[in-house]
C-alpha cells in the first residue's frame, strides 16, 4: 500500500513539475512572464545588457531549405550567404523567416515602398481594353539591367511571385489614360483616349506586402 502511495505521489509531482517547466527563463532564476514560453531576461528591470544570437546559416536560395532538411514555418535565422542563382531565389546576409514554403527577408531599416521602373506606354494610336503586366515587366529589368558597377551582381533582387506586392498608380494624366484598374497580379487595363504630350506621366508604386 505506501509503494502504491509513494508511486501516486511520484507521479503527481513529476507531472506538476513538467507543468511547471513549460515555460522557461533564460538569463536570470526570475519567473518568467505568463504569456511567454520561453522569456530571456537578466533581471526584473526590463533592462538587459546581452542580446539574442540567432542561429547564423548559409542559405542556397529562397526557394531551398538548405541546410535545413525541410521547410518550418516560423523558422527565423540569420543568413551569412550572398547568392547569384537568378530568378528572384537570390539571397543576402540579413535576417530571414521561413513561411513554409520559402524564405522570406526581414525588411529591417529599409523602406516597404518603391517606383515602378520606367517604361514605355504606346499612345500613338488610342484604343480601349489595353493591357500591361507592371509585375513582368518589373522582374525583365531587374533580371537583366543593362549597365552595372564593378563587383555588382549580375541580376537585382525582386520579389518572385506577383502577388508579393500591391501595385498602386498615385497619379496619371486624365487626358491621355482612364478606365484604368490593377488586378493581384500587377496587370494594368486602360483606355488610351489622346495621343501623349511631352508633358504626360503615370506614376506606379509597388508596395511590398
Amino acid at each position: 500500500m505506501k509503494k502504491v502511495i509513494f508511486c501516486l505521489i511520484l507521479t503527481v509531482m513529476t507531472g506538476l513539475f513538467s507543468y511547471l517547466q513549460a515555460q522557461v527563463t533564460i538569463g536570470s532564476g526570475i519567473a518568467p512572464d505568463q504569456n511567454a514560453l520561453l522569456d530571456l531576461k537578466e533581471n526584473g528591470s526590463g533592462s538587459s545588457s546581452k542580446g539574442l544570437l540567432l542561429p547564423r546559416v548559409a542559405l542556397s536560395s529562397i526557394i531551398s531549405s538548405s541546410p535545413l532538411s525541410a521547410h518550418i514555418k516560423g523558422m527565423t535565422v540569420y543568413n551569412t550567404a550572398t547568392t547569384s542563382v537568378g530568378n528572384g531565389y537570390d539571397v543576402s546576409p540579413g535576417f530571414y523567416y521561413n513561411d513554409g514554403a520559402r524564405w522570406i527577408s526581414l525588411p529591417l531599416g529599409y523602406t516597404k515602398w518603391f517606383y515602378m521602373p520606367s517604361i514605355s506606354i504606346n499612345t500613338a494610336t488610342t484604343g480601349a481594353g489595353r493591357t500591361l503586366d507592371l509585375y513582368a515587366l518589373y522582374k525583365a529589368q531587374f533580371s537583366t539591367p543593362k549597365i552595372k558597377s564593378t563587383g555588382a551582381p549580375t541580376s537585382i533582387h525582386f520579389l518572385p511571385l506577383a502577388t508579393d506586392l500591391y501595385y498602386y498608380i498615385t497619379d496619371y494624366d486624365a487626358s491621355v489614360f482612364s478606365n484604368l484598374s490593377i488586378n493581384a497580379n500587377g496587370l494594368l487595363t486602360y483606355d488610351v483616349t489622346a495621343t501623349a504630350t511631352e508633358c504626360s506621366f503615370i506614376n506606379i508604386v509597388f508596395v511590398i506586402r
